[in-house]
C-alpha cells in the first residue's frame, strides 16, 4: 500500500509524540539521581561552597532539561558542613553526614580540605563514596579506600610556583651578568623566596610542597604563617621584604590585603601566587597586576567551551563563573557522563573510578589515573595584566 507524504508526516509526528511521552513517564516515574553535598556555606570560607553550589545547580539544571540521565532526573541536595562560626567538629560533621544519608545519595561531594577531612573519616568507616572539591590537602586521599578528590593537590600546585621563581631567578642573572648558568643546563637557584601562608590544613600543605621543591633546587626558603582572621599583614610583608619574591597562599581576602601591603612597603621583587589569584576578585584589583600564577585553563579566551558555559552561568546567577563553580558544574557532569546507560548506585562508580578515566570539561583535558584516588586537571603558568590573566 502506497502511503502519502501527509500520512508519513503524521505517522513521524505520532512516533516522536509516543516517544516523547515515554521519556517523561520514565523520569516521572524513576526516583531521581541524588548527589549529597555538604558544602562551607558559612564563616569566611563560605562563598567557595556556594559557588561550587550554585555551579553543581546548573549542571543539573541542563541535564534534567535534556531529560536527565537514564531516564532519571538530577538533584542536588545541599547541607551546610559548617556551625555558623565557619567552623566544623566531629559531632557536626557526623551530623551533617548523616543528614545527608537519609536522602540515599549516589554519592557525596564536600568543599575546602578542613571539611573533607572531617568527612573522609566518615566515609570510610560508613564505606559511602565521598569526592573533595576545592580541597588542596594531599592527605584527604591517602590510605582511603572510599574517598577521592577532583581538584588539585599541594604537590602539583607547588611544583609551578618554584619553576617560576627559578625561571625568574634565571633572567634576573641573565640581565646583570649577561650569562646565566641556568642558560648551561643548571636548572637549580641560589635566590632566597619568602612564602606567606594561611596557616590551615590547606595553606600548610601547599607550604611544605614549596619548602621541598626548594631544597631539591637548592631554593632558600624564608616562611611566614599568619592565622585566617589576620587583616593588617604589615609584619609580615616586613618579614620578607629582602626576599628576591614573594609566594602568597591563602583566601582572595587574604591575597588581596597582602598584595595591597606589599605595593604599599615599595616591595621590588617578583609576586606568585596560586590558582587563588586567578579568581576575578583578585584580577580585578590594580595590586594584582604583574602577578605570576598557576592557572587552570578556565579563563583562557581561546577555549570557546569554557566561555559558553561562563555565559550560562552569569546570565543565569548575576556573578562571575570561577574555578570553584566550574568545579561542580564539571564534577556533576562527569559524574553524570560515566553512569549513561550504566546501573545507577554507589558499585558502578567506585567500579569506574578504580578503572579510572579522561574527561573533557570547563578545565580542559581531566584525568583519573587507574588506581588513583585525584582527579586532577591541568595548570599553565600566567601572568596579571590589566585585569587578564594571560598564558605564557
Amino acid at each position: 500500500m502506497k502511503i502519502s507524504p501527509k500520512n508519513i508526516l503524521i505517522i513521524i509526528t505520532a512516533a516522536a509524540l509516543l516517544s516523547a511521552i515515554f521519556v517523561l513517564s520514565c523520569t516521572k516515574n524513576e526516583p531521581p539521581v541524588v548527589i549529597g553535598a555538604a558544602l562551607s556555606l558559612s564563616g569566611s570560607g563560605s562563598y567557595v561552597g556556594e559557588e561550587v553550589r550554585d555551579g553543581m545547580a546548573l549542571a543539573a539544571d541542563e541535564i534534567n532539561s535534556r531529560g536527565g540521565i537514564n531516564g532519571r532526573k538530577v538533584e542536588i541536595v545541599v547541607k551546610n558542613a559548617l556551625m555558623p562560626d565557619g567552623k566544623i567538629s566531629d559531632e557536626s560533621a557526623k551530623s551533617t553526614f548523616e543528614e545527608l544519608e537519609k536522602a540515599n545519595p549516589l554519592i557525596i561531594v564536600s568543599s575546602l580540605s578542613f571539611v573533607s577531612m572531617k568527612l573522609a573519616t566518615i566515609a570510610e568507616e560508613k564505606k559511602r563514596l565521598l569526592v573533595g572539591l576545592v580541597a588542596t590537602v594531599p592527605e584527604l586521599t591517602h590510605n582511603r579506600d572510599w574517598v577521592y578528590r577532583y581538584w588539585t593537590t599541594a604537590e602539583h600546585e607547588a611544583p609551578p610556583m618554584a619553576d617560576i621563581f627559578l625561571e625568574i631567578e634565571a633572567e634576573s642573572k641573565s640581565m646583570s651578568k649577561g650569562s646565566s648558568e641556568n642558560q648551561n643546563g643548571n636548572n637549580n637557584g641560589d635566590g632566597v623566596l619568602g612564602v606567606i601562608y594561611l596557616d590551615d590544613a590547606y595553606g600548610g600543605s601547599v607550604f611544605k610542597d614549596i619548602e621541598k621543591r626548594g631544597k631539591d633546587k637548592n631554593i632558600s626558603i624564608k616562611p611566614s604563617a599568619f592565622p585566617s582572621d589576620t587583616k593588617d599583614f604589615t609584619a609580615y610583608v616586613d618579614a620578607l621584604k629582602e626576599s628576591d619574591a614573594v609566594v602568597i597562599i591563602g583566601f582572595d581576602f587574604h591575597i588581596i590585603n597582602i598584595l595591597k601591603a606589599l605595593r604599599s612597603s615599595n616591595y621590588k621583587g617578583e609576586i606568585i601566587s596560586t590558582t587563588t589569584a586567578t579568581l576575578p576578585s583578585v584580577t580585578s584589583t590594580p595590586e594584582s597586576d604583574g602577578v605570576h600564577v598557576t592557572a587552570p585553563a578556565l579563563y583562557n579566551k581561546n577555549y570557546p567551551f569554557a566561555d559558553q558555559v561562563k555565559g550560562r552561568y552569569e546570565a543565569k546567577f548575576g556573578k562571575p563563573f570561577t574555578q570553584y563553580s566550574a568545579n561542580g558544574y564539571d564534577f556533576v557532569y562527569i559524574l553524570m557522563g560515566l553512569l549513561e546507560d550504566k546501573q545507577m548506585n554507589q558499585e558502578t562508580v567506585k567500579a569506574i573510578f578504580e578503572k579510572g578515566f579522561v574527561y573533557s570539561g570547563v578545565f580542559g583535558n581531566i584525568e583519573l589515573k587507574k588506581g588513583s584516588k585525584d582527579i586532577l586537571f591541568p595548570l599553565f603558568p600566567a601572568k596579571i595584566k590589566n585585569g587578564e590573566v594571560i598564558y605564557r
